[in-house]
């Protein structure tokens, strides 16, 4: 095994002795120099290193591993082998994860590991589904089954979580809206892949983040490709029920609205097991807020709700404030209610939940259009003693108080920390 394997190369650069060093009499006399990394490169190779070498080249026609007699020759093997190997070949006979990342190295620029678990061969395989399903064509999806089932088959234990960035959508079709008169036509519905039959087959998928619409334009781009259909939402929903260790479901930057939002959280609310939503910058407005409240009103579990930039004004937040109080036993942790037009009505509906509320814990109303009398009523409530919380991380930035208003506020919280 090469010393480079467990330590960059950047580090033996960083730390090469300067050409003076290396003109010290004691240097040129040394024998022995651990930090030379090339020491063999003109040392001919052992018959072994060559039969290693003719394994690798044609290891696609004839793929062993583990048959190799030593711990040294699969580590020596899986350094010289090729990345461009077919992927259902090696994900079922190379689990080493040193191979999975010279494999997300050269096929991606940007690599976190972190993000994936510190596993590599997991941050390879979610990589590789997330780019097969957001080019995967919805209106041929049924001639292309066989295959996306093959896909899932080949990753399923190593996805986590499925993040996609876009989905592409059905191509415009026309339908006739009355036999005798062909002008009379309609376009379909946008739709995108059935995620109902795939996201259950995934055992060990904890998070789901999904963005309906496209991020990369070319000479056909229509606003139709930003659309997402209910029927979409519904198989989504679908599909979050039968995961059974989802944890936080992420849909943003979506024309997510009022019979969308209702049409996936039927699905949502049957699995116990989500703690965290976030269905930040999309079109909830006032009627997918009331949603949203009726769905906390139901779930068990929720512990995190982001419903930034959804313009929610003061009757959406009533809604929202309601479903959480109708609940006696809600546990909800986190609210973020940033960038919403909720005004000083709307802060009012906040302070009568701040009084009731239990266990929340960070609250965001930064930049929600809150004035004097909103802001007077929230310094009320935390200096007056009566909140049930214990401690709250509260955001009220961006917000036009006065400076009358300003210095209550500052006079009111006292000790508590406002940002």
């Amino acid at each position: 095994m090469k010393i480079p394997y467990t330590i960059p190369r950047n580090t033996f650069e960083a730390y090469r002795c300067s050409y003076d060093t290396t003109r010290l009499t004691c240097e040129v006399e040394r024998t022995i120099r651990p930090e030379d990394v090339s020491w063999d490169e003109w040392k001919v190779p052992s018959l072994k290193t060559l039969a290693l070498r003719v394994i690798a080249s044609a290891w696609k026609q004839n793929p062993i591993l583990e048959e190799l007699p030593t711990c040294e020759d699969r580590n020596m093997l899986i350094e010289i082998l090729s990345t461009d190997l077919p992927f259902e070949l090696t994900i079922k006979k190379i689990e080493d994860d040193y191979y999975w990342e010279r494999c997300s190295k050269a096929r991606w620029e940007h690599n976190a590991p972190a993000e994936h678990g510190n596993s590599w061969r997991r941050r390879y395989c979610e990589g590789v589904l997330r780019e097969y399903l957001e080019n995967l064509e919805p209106t041929f999806f049924e001639s292309q089954r066989e295959a996306c089932e093959k896909m899932v088959e080949l990753v399923l234990d190593h996805v986590h979580t499925i993040e996609l960035r876009y989905l592409l959508p059905t191509k415009k079709q026309r339908i006739s809206l009355d036999e005798e008169d062909p002008c009379l036509m309609a376009e379909e519905d946008v739709h995108h892949i059935p995620l109902e039959l795939i996201l259950p087959r995934f055992p060990n998928l904890t998070e789901i983040c999904i963005n309906f619409g496209l991020i990369y334009m070319n000479d056909g781009f229509e606003w139709r490709d930003f659309e997402i259909s209910i029927e979409d939402c519904a198989g989504l929903g679908r599909g979050i029920k039968a995961c059974p260790k989802l944890k936080k479901l992420t849909l943003t930057r979506s024309n997510l609205d009022q019979p969308r939002a209702a049409a996936l959280l039927q699905g949502v609310v049957e699995n116990d097991n989500v703690k965290e939503i976030d269905f930040s910058h999309c079109k909830l407005q006032d009627k997918g807020a009331h949603a949203i409240g009726e769905f906390l009103s139901l779930h068990k579990n929720l512990k995190t709700l982001h419903v930034a930039n959804n313009d929610i004004g003061p009757e959406g937040v009533c809604g929202i404030t309601y479903g959480l109080l109708k609940k006696e036993d809600s546990i909800l942790k986190h609210l973020n209610l940033r960038l919403n037009s909720l005004l000083d009505a709307g802060a009012f509906h906040v302070c009568a939940y701040l009084l009731r509320s239990e266990s929340l814990e960070v609250l965001d109303v930064s930049a929600c259009g809150i004035e004097a009398a909103g802001g007077s009523a929230i310094a009320e409530v935390l200096g007056s003693g009566s909140m049930k919380t214990e401690s709250l991380d509260l955001d009220v930035s961006s917000n036009n108080f006065g400076e009358n208003g300003e210095i209550f506020l500052l006079e009111e919280t006292q000790q508590n920390i406002i940002s």
